[in-house]
């Protein structure tokens, strides 16, 4: 079977039932070179184009730089091992966002359409003092933590409410919501002593991940009006955490299986759908971002120990990879966030290095000429 669907939901070729007979596979053959002919001479182009962000530093999976629905980004940039601001892309103007004092290292983790960027200062000498931030309009806000040291904003909606994580007096770390730059702790489930706010959409529904027994494994959570419930497993599972919620209330993350290996997962009106992974069943898969059209991006690995951006739409995980031209120097690894026009923000190798990159979608054309 051949598939040609580079603006569609699947972006590549596939040949899926064996030649017996040297007759079939002439036959087979030919029809791949007769289509491969047709496709250039149409002038069928890969589903993105890559846009190089630029060299990226690395700090964990879930921790990723921002993209809006304007198709504006935040990240971060190093300078020296001490300095680090932060950058808003916007159009063809960068804006530096400078740390303060001893607060020099600067990560962006989100920003909304009227370009207020949330995100975590830290002190180069010691990485365990973190403050949540908020810039807008070239002013730069600590925001006040929860009693402790430490504290991060994770994403903000449009309206400007912030979401993260803050320390409390006693040590414990609890999911956090600013609204008019106010604290508010969003507690936890059940017993624990743990919880974490990844995303919120603009009706202000809280997603993340908390323990429902002190030291227990984390658990998703939704946070709706003043009350946090706990998320569903996949069967057998023992932990998950969500990572995104779209407007419809759509949520995605990641679970764990019995067997321990993770798979990015879809929550929808209550109920957990599996995602799969690139590879086969014990391949690990983690979902970081959803739209509005509930296309889920995140990585997956592909084969053994190698990871691999993906799209999920429609029912299918999609190899990014397959979705740009061919000898263009990357290697997507990553995808971390998809807005509602369909780009996408990750990173991967460029060269052997590892770069920020937008996939920039390419519309559906058919070449000029014969």
């Amino acid at each position: 079977m051949i598939t040609w669907r580079y603006a569609g939901s699947e972006c590549t070729s596939a040949l899926t039932e064996p030649c017996t007979l040297v007759k079939a596979a002439t036959v087979f053959l030919t029809t791949v070179i007769i289509l491969a002919r047709l496709a250039s001479a149409q002038g069928i182009q890969p589903r993105y184009t890559v846009v190089d962000q630029g060299l990226s530093l690395v700090r964990t999976l879930t921790d990723t730089p921002g993209l809006n629905n304007q198709g504006d980004i935040a990240l971060w940039h190093s300078v020296t091992a001490s300095l680090m601001p932060g950058l808003v892309v916007h159009g063809k103007e960068t804006i530096s966002i400078d740390g303060e004092k001893d607060f020099s290292l600067v990560f962006p983790a989100d920003l909304n359409d009227q370009l207020t960027v949330v995100g975590t200062l830290q002190q180069p000498q010691d990485l365990r003092f973190t403050h949540a931030f908020k810039w807008s309009n070239h002013h730069l806000e600590i925001l006040e933590s929860l009693g402790g040291p430490y504290s991060t904003a994770a994403a903000v909606n449009a309206a400007g409410v912030v979401v993260g994580s803050a320390q409390l007096k006693d040590g414990t770390r609890h999911a956090v919501l600013w609204q008019a730059n106010q604290p508010r702790d969003l507690g936890v489930l059940g017993q624990g002593d743990y919880s974490s706010a990844r995303d919120l959409n603009d009706k202000s529904e809280v997603v993340g991940e908390a323990n429902v027994v002190r030291n227990g494994q984390p658990q998703a959570f939704l946070w709706r009006g003043s009350k946090i419930q706990q998320l569903p497993n996949l069967p057998g599972g023992t932990n998950c955490s969500a990572q995104a919620i779209n407007n419809a209330g759509a949520i995605t993350g990641s679970c764990d299986l019995p067997s321990s290996t993770r798979h990015a997962v879809l929550w929808r009106n209550g109920s957990i759908e599996d995602l799969g992974t690139l590879g086969d069943e014990d391949a690990p898969s983690t979902a970081l971002d959803i739209n509005a059209n509930v296309q889920v991006v995140g990585t997956s690995e592909a084969t053994s120990d190698h990871l691999r951006a993906f799209l999920w739409e429609k029912g299918k995980m999609i190899n990014l990879n397959q979705c740009i031209a061919p000898h263009t120097g990357w290697l997507l690894l990553v995808a971390s966030r998809i807005n509602d026009k369909g780009e996408i923000l990750g990173r991967g190798y460029y060269h052997g290095y590892i770069h920020a990159f937008v996939l920039e979608p390419n519309p559906v054309s058919a070449a000029k000429g014969k």
